[in-house]
């Protein structure tokens, strides 16, 4: 993996884990493990929908665009999907779960830093 696409992993990581350590200290740790796994999920994909719409946006602008409002779209449904299992199916308290989420993607301002396009 290259090293552009290491540190959204790497930052979103260390926020993921250090929320899921002060859950586990008030008995949360699977709650705030499920909100982490849900934020690495939106991450891959954010990630893997990026790099496929650079390449078909080479060759068609557009087609890059579309990629990008198709990602959001699927992404929006898998998060709330995942979200409906873990707070209604398994009983996950849900403060751990958005607040390790939210934490998370709030880690995405810092991949962001000195970049002037999104997909940069």
């Amino acid at each position: 993996m290259q090293a552009n696409l290491k540190r959204p992993f790497i930052v979103q990581g260390i926020l993921g884990l250090i929320a899921v350590i002060g859950f586990a200290v008030y008995g949360q740790f699977l709650s705030a493990l499920y909100g982490m796994m849900i934020g690495f999920a939106n991450i891959g994909l954010l990630v893997l929908t990026f790099k496929k719409a650079n390449s078909k946006a080479a060759a068609d602008p557009q087609g890059g665009i579309l990629v990008l409002y198709m990602s959001a779209v699927i992404r929006f449904v898998l998060l709330a999907v995942l979200f409906v299992i873990g707070l209604a199916l398994l009983k996950l308290d849900p403060l751990a779960v958005v607040i390790t989420f939210v934490v998370m993607t709030l880690g995405q301002m810092f991949n962001l830093q000195g970049k002037r396009r999104l997909t940069d």
